[in-house]
């Protein structure tokens, strides 16, 4: 696979490239050509060493911050070692001990998404965030209409799997408690474990076959779903769980206050992120996503690394996962710890779901 814009590396500067990562990723300083000559397979002098990193540089995957300093790695570099040099591997034994011991226990959904992106922050010790399922793609368990005044009506939804929304819509006519108890028992003898959108969708189609044209009850039943199922445009169709921004504030990447003040920020603005993280379900997609420091579209994050699971709920995807830190990263495990945990997590939602 040849890199974008055609650059192709040699093996010696694969190599070069490779260790100068591994060294700033371990230590946090810009790297020198001493440290890599003492490193490499291939014996080479310091001074050789020096004008391939140079090179590097030219081609822009190394920056010298300091005339006087060595190099460190930039966003391109961290996306050629990702797509062409990672090595992945599973998930450590030390890493999944703690992971099988923490994550499966049987409370709410709401709980379990909360000790989930815990669990990603205290491995991973970056931002562990879990995104719920959007209430459009899981399976309805329950739907409930309390009358509220002023034609306004509180809708309780509950997921198949525990996962619960609760919206409020507004009506034209008004409605007893009565009537939209009946609505609701008729949703869930005929609509129960179907998604919202397969609900929407066989509600559109008895529309064109006007069943609802003749029966004032029909009528009843297609409004309370219709303004249900489309939700009001400001409504959150995803709640989203995010742990460990303590874990940032220690790294020397967040020392500078403006830049920290801009981070927090961001992530005070939970809908835009999470936004940012469901990307990854885009298309049903089962893979892991990796976006590098510029590639995140937000504010305050220019210079971290996101890296996404969906994770799959009665074998539909269902929510995103991942974690979040500064681009000098362990990407190998980051990317074993996010795979293995959307997979116990689907797996232990799903368990609950069948269980209720």
């Amino acid at each position: 696979m040849q890199p974008s814009g055609g650059l192709i590396l040699n093996e010696r500067s694969r190599e070069i490239l490779r260790k100068a990562i591994s060294a700033f990723v371990a230590t946090g300083k810009p790297v020198g050509s001493r440290m890599i000559a003492r490193r490499i397979r291939e014996r080479l002098s310091p001074a050789t060493v020096r004008s391939i990193m140079a090179e590097l540089e030219e081609m822009g995957y190394l920056l010298q911050p300091h005339a006087s300093a060595g190099r460190i790695p930039t966003d391109k570099a961290y996306r050629f070692y990702v797509d062409y040099m990672l090595e992945r591997h599973e998930i450590s034994p030390r890493d999944r001990e703690i992971i099988d011991r923490d994550l499966p226990h049987g409370d709410g959904a709401a709980h379990l998404m909360a000790r989930t992106s815990h669990i990603l922050s205290l491995v991973s010790n970056n931002l562990g965030i879990v995104v719920s399922p959007p209430i459009s793609r899981v399976a309805l368990k329950h739907i409930q209409f309390v009358k509220l005044t002023e034609n306004r009506v509180l809708v309780v939804l509950i997921s198949k799997a525990g996962i619960v929304q609760n919206r409020v819509i507004y009506l034209e006519e008004d409605y007893s408690q009565t009537e939209l108890d009946q609505a609701a028992r008729y949703i869930m003898e005929h609509f129960k474990n179907r998604t919202l959108l397969e609900i929407k969708s066989q509600l559109l189609q008895m529309v064109r076959q006007e069943r609802a044209l003749y029966d004032k009850f029909m009528q009843r039943v297609i409004v309370l779903s219709t303004q249900t199922f489309s939700g009001p445009p400001e409504a959150r169709e995803s709640e989203i769980y995010v742990e460990g921004a303590s874990n940032l504030i220690k790294r020397p990447e967040f020392s500078d206050i403006n830049r920290m003040r801009v981070f927090f920020d961001t992530l005070e603005h939970k809908n835009r992120l999470a936004s940012l993280i469901s990307k990854c379900i885009e298309g049903d997609t089962q893979e892991v996503r990796i976006t590098i420091g510029a590639e995140n579209a937000l504010p305050g994050i220019e210079d971290c690394t996101l890296i996404t699971s969906p994770y799959v709920v009665d074998e539909k995807t269902q929510g995103s996962l991942g974690i979040l830190g500064p681009t000098r990263m362990e990407y190998a495990r980051a990317i074993s710890v996010v795979e293995y945990v959307a997979r116990l997590f689907g797996q232990v939602l799903s368990k609950q779901g069948n269980q209720e």
